[in-house]
Parts: structure tokens; C-alpha cells; sequence
């Protein structure tokens, strides 16, 4: 049973307590009012641990983030002078509000290239089956502290993917031909705007 419920069958077994208590005093029984006592007390202590033990309260629940996925994406200004940005677009992902992929390039031949895609979701729960969906299995990660959860794919140095998920929204970046490249920068540049 979750603290919450404990919280509530407390609140009721005080106002049953209460109740007791005032009938027991109008009849003057004795033994009435001590059993009353009783159970206020076990109402008010089951009322306190619901109280004081629950995870959440309303207040402590995580907004949902409302902005559209193309205020979220990098922007060319988030680069160093000569990256270009080729492409700026929606994208499609399967019950997102709004999604919005990125693309930049940096130099002619075997260029650097960043990419990157943000999605906002209608609830914390879908983006969370979401990221946990693109965690690849048997391959190098590394997790590093983005978001309310994060996964760098390492498998392959100059093709790094990251993936994190903040709220409801998740956020993929790729930073390809670049083995010395650090897309962990560019996914606090993300989070900052979420």
C-alpha cells in the first residue's frame, strides 16, 4: 500500500476518532471515550506517515514542458565560426507534440557533422519508454549527468551518440568524424534551454 493511501485511511480514521470521541462524551461512558482516544491516535499517526513518508506530493511533480521542439534544437550560433547549417526541419517521431531535427557540418572533406533531434512529449511516462527504447544493449555507454537521465553510445570513438531525457522531452544527438569531439558541450547547451 502506498503511503499516500496510508495518509488518507489516517485522515479517516481521525475524523471516525473524532466522532467517537464526541458521542462517548455526550453519553459519558468511560470506556467510550479511551477507545475514541485510541483510535483517534492511530488515525492522527497513520495520517502523519502518509504525510511526511509519501514520494510526491502535487507540488513536487515535474512540470511538463510546453515549448515547441524547435526552440529546444542547436542553433549555428551554438558553434564555433565555420560550421554551417544544412538543414532545419520537423521530424516525425511516434507521439511527440512537436519534433524538430538539426544538421551541421563543419569543413569539405569528411566533414564534422552534428545532428540533432528534440521531441516533446504529451507525458513524462511516454518519454520515458521513449529514451529507454533507444538504449542500445551490449555496447559501450557512458552516462553522463544530463537531464533527468542520459546515455552516451561510445562504441564507436568517432560516432559518438548521446541521448537524454528531460521531463517530457528527449533529446538525440550525433557527432560524427570527430573522434575528439565532445557532444556532452553541446547537450548542456540543450538542457540549459529546456
Amino acid at each position: 500500500m502506498g503511503w499516500i493511501a496510508v495518509g488518507i485511511i489516517g485522515f479517516l480514521a481521525s475524523i471516525a476518532g473524532i466522532i467517537l470521541l464526541i458521542i462517548a462524551l455526550a453519553r459519558r461512558r468511560g470506556s467510550g471515550v479511551a477507545r475514541s482516544l485510541a483510535i483517534l491516535v492511530v488515525g492522527a499517526v497513520m495520517l502523519l506517515m502518509g504525510a511526511v513518508l509519501s514520494p510526491e506530493t502535487p507540488s513536487e511533480m515535474p512540470a511538463l514542458i510546453t515549448q515547441n521542439a524547435s526552440e529546444l534544437v542547436l542553433a549555428v550560433e551554438d558553434f564555433e565560426p565555420g560550421w554551417v547549417q544544412q538543414s532545419a526541419k520537423p521530424a516525425t517521431k511516434e507521439g511527440a507534440q512537436s519534433a524538430y531535427h538539426v544538421y551541421f557540418y563543419k569543413g569539405t572533406f569528411y566533414p564534422t557533422v552534428v545532428q540533432n533531434t528534440v521531441a516533446v512529449y504529451d507525458s513524462i511516462d511516454l518519454a520515458k519508454q521513449v529514451y529507454l527504447g533507444e538504449k542500445p544493449q551490449n555496447v559501450s555507454l557512458e552516462y553522463p549527468k544530463v537531464g533527468n537521465e542520459c546515455f552516451l553510445n561510445i562504441a564507436v570513438a568517432e560516432n559518438q551518440r548521446l541521448v537524454f531525457r528531460t521531463s517530457n522531452v528527449v533529446v538525440w544527438l550525433w557527432l560524427q568524424q570527430d573522434m575528439f569531439g565532445d557532444v556532452k558541450s553541446y547537450a548542456r547547451i540543450i538542457e540549459g534551454r529546456i
